[in-house]
Parts: structure tokens; C-alpha cells; sequence
């Protein structure tokens, strides 16, 4: 199977592990990766810390927006990765201010909470009531509520997809798009790609963080959205996927059910990448390509729902 040269590089640098070390330790190792991985952030962009409520009380976030702008601009709701488990908004810093840059929006990265401390369905609840937050308007002064969507990498797609299911059961209305890269979308998967892939993440890596996040509920939609029954009145998506990650049949399959369903969506299918290069761009050229490729999402989508309006 093909691998990038930059993947190779990445990959021969990866210490061996027999076995998962305790949640806290994975948790400072891989926002030491992630941070030291990253591409240089985007220039005029701010962030400020805010804080969303929630039914356990606050919801920590970093909201990003570009500077020099006076409109009102449109929001990214973005849900980390890390398998709702591990790493945190900080870690994707550099990622979102190059989202907000070029993605001309407002990018809001809620710290939900996470599992082993606090499993399904305490990290996709957070979400949602952030998510409704920002359609009630009013939270961030720069933020249109109008125009939002939401994404999510890796476990951060689960999230964003969950989300949907669930802003279509709540009454909410949906986002305008739901942007997943390499997301995990049903966690009782046992397809070709799960079990035989092995660059970065594993199988067992993903039953791992599954134990800790899901349980045994597997099949619950708001767990796996890949298993919902109907899939109908979503949001437009766009999902990434990469040739040597575990989760692209997941991905791949949930494209085509959304296409069963009558959603408008679309993927694409980066060669010789590996699980998490979206933020890995210090190292991996295609990890710049892939943030701009999104970035070039948000403006269409946001050009198409401005047309819708007028």
C-alpha cells in the first residue's frame, strides 16, 4: 500500500507500544504530538477564551475570529479528535486559526468533557448544547447565527455527525454543512479497513478509546451514526477520508447511506495519508492541502447559504 514519503518519515518516528499506557499519560503525550506537529498558526487572528453553559455546569471553549473584519461573520462549530477521550482545543490552535482565516468565519472549539471520567453521552451533550447556543444567537459578538456548521476530525466526527441526528430529533435547525475528516461513525465496526489497517492508529488503538467512551452500547445511533435507521433531513456533508486509516469504510459508507437518504454528499479520499495528518501540517504538506481544502468548503458554503437568503 502506498505511503507519502512525509507519512514514512512520520511513521518510522513513532516509538512501539505493547500496550496503552494509563488515560493520563496518553493524554499528555499526544497533545505534546499534536502541538509539536503543527503548522506555524495563521496570522490576525484572536482568540479569546469563552464559556458556554451546560448541564454539568460551564463548557470551556476557544473561539477564534479574524481581525480587521466589522460584519458579522459565520460560525465553525469544530469538535476535536482524540476519540473523546484525549487532547484538547489547544492542541488544534494552529488548525483553527487557519480555519478562521481562510475560512472566513468565527471558529468555536468547545472543551466538552471526556471519557473515562465522563463516557457517553456526557461529550456529544456538551456539543449540542453549544450547538444550540450559538443558533440562539448572542453568545459571541462576532458570530451570525444564521450561518453555522460544524466539523469534526476523527472521534471530533463522530461528534459532529451525532449532532445532527440529534438537531434533527431536538428540533433544531440543522447546520448548513457537516464537515467530517476521517471520521468514526460506527464503533461495533469490524469492516476490512478497521481490522487491517495498522499506520498510527489500529484497531485496537479504536477499542480501546470505544471502551472508555461507549461501552457496550455500540449500536446506539448517537453512538455509532452509522447505524441510524434513517439518515434523512441532514445536513449537507463533506467527508475526508485517507487510503491508510481504519475508519475509511466507515466514512465511504456513511456517504453512500446519506446519499440513500436524499443528503447532498460528498468525499474524498487523500492517498498515502494517515489517520490525524489534517493536523500535522509542521511535517506534512497534504495536512496544509487538506485545511485549505475545507477552508475552500466553508466559503462555498458559506457564498450558498448568503445566496439562499437574498
Amino acid at each position: 500500500m502506498y505511503i507519502h514519503p512525509q507519512v514514512r518519515h512520520f511513521l518510522d518516528g513513532i516509538p512501539d507500544a505493547d500496550s496503552a499506557p494509563p488515560i493520563e499519560e496518553q493524554r499528555v503525550a499526544f497533545s505534546a504530538l499534536w502541538q509539536s506537529l503543527a503548522a506555524p498558526q495563521a496570522p490576525g487572528v484572536s482568540c479569546t477564551a469563552f464559556n458556554f453553559s451546560g448541564e454539568a455546569g460551564d463548557i470551556p471553549a476557544l473561539v477564534y475570529v479574524p481581525e480587521g473584519r466589522d460584519e458579522k461573520l459565520p460560525v465553525l462549530l469544530f469538535l476535536h479528535g482524540g476519540g473523546c477521550c484525549t487532547l484538547r482545543p489547544e492542541d488544534f490552535h494552529a488548525t483553527s486559526t487557519w480555519l478562521a482565516q481562510s475560512g472566513e468565519c468565527v471558529v468555536v472549539v468547545p472543551a466538552f468533557r471526556q471519557a473515562p471520567e465522563n463516557p457517553f453521552p456526557a461529550p456529544l451533550d456538551d456539543c449540542v448544547a453549544v450547538y444550540r447556543q450559538l443558533c440562539e444567537g448572542g453568545q459571541i459578538a462576532a458570530a451570525d447565527a444564521t450561518r453555522i456548521a460544524v466539523a469534526g476530525d476523527s472521534g471530533g466526527g463522530y461528534l459532529a455527525a451525532a449532532l445532527c441526528l440529534d438537531a434533527r430529533e431536538q428540533g433544531l435547525s440543522q447546520p448548513l454543512a457537516q464537515i467530517l475528516l476521517y471520521p468514526m461513525l460506527d464503533m461495533a465496526s469490524k469492516s476490512p479497513s478497521r481490522v487491517s489497517r495498522d499506520y498510527f492508529l489500529d484497531d485496537a488503538g479504536l477499542a480501546g478509546v470505544i471502551a472508555m467512551h461507549a461501552g457496550s452500547d455500540l449500536l446506539n445511533p448517537r453512538v455509532s451514526p452509522l447505524r441510524a435507521a434513517n439518515l434523512a433531513g441532514l445536513a449537507r456533508a463533506y467527508v475526508i477520508a485517507t487510503s491508510l486509516d481504519p475508519l475509511e469504510d466507515e466514512a465511504r459508507a456513511y456517504v453512500e447511506h446519506l446519499r440513500a437518504a436524499g443528503v447532498d454528499a460528498s468525499w474524498h479520499r487523500y492517498e498515502g495519508m494517515v489517520h490525524g495528518f489534517f493536523s500535522f501540517g509542521g511535517i506534512i504538506d497534504e495536512g496544509n492541502d487538506a485545511v485549505e481544502h475545507v477552508a475552500a468548503m466553508l466559503r462555498s458554503t458559506w457564498r450558498r447559504a448568503g445566496t439562499a437568503r437574498s
